[in-house]
């Protein structure tokens, strides 16, 4: 397992992930790999994607965020997450930000990941999703400095 920045030429196979996997229609992929203020990293195991996040810089209030964490369905509950949040963090520590912030659904299980990596929750959103269901946003914090 490998994780790298992604490129203009993974495009194609994280778009066939995201149709798969019923991510937002109109996610704009391409801008996450190619924006001065975005990062976009793909985990890789035998020159297939299996997982990829990002990292978004907010210079205006001096922070970073987990953008679209996402491990392929066969290879979660292997640690790949947490390795993949890991590497976030090693990441962000080495920059000028104040701290990392993630959102997270409710009900999914990466409130538990991001907990074990040492993230606290700091606020939540209940009216963040467009959908008709409970599932409440929670935002989580990993201070930096």
């Amino acid at each position: 397992m490998k994780i790298r920045k992604a490129k203009t030429s993974d495009l194609s196979e994280i778009q066939a992930i995201s149709k798969k996997y019923k991510f937002e229609p109109d996610r704009d992929w391409s801008g996450l790999i190619q924006d001065k203020d975005k990062e976009f990293f793909v985990v890789v195991e035998d020159n297939n994607i299996i997982g990829f996040t990002g990292l978004i810089h907010f210079n205006w209030n001096n922070t970073l965020q987990i953008s679209n964490i996402f491990i392929l369905p066969n290879y979660r509950k292997k640690g790949i997450g947490l390795q993949l949040v890991n590497y976030l963090l090693d990441k962000a520590k080495k920059t000028k930000y104040r701290c990392l912030i993630a959102e997270a659904p409710s009900t999914s299980l990466v409130v538990k990941l991001y907990k074990k990596a040492g993230f606290r929750k700091c606020g939540y959103n209940d009216r963040y999703y467009y959908n008709n269901t409970k599932i409440i946003a929670y935002w989580m914090s990993y201070d930096l400095k």
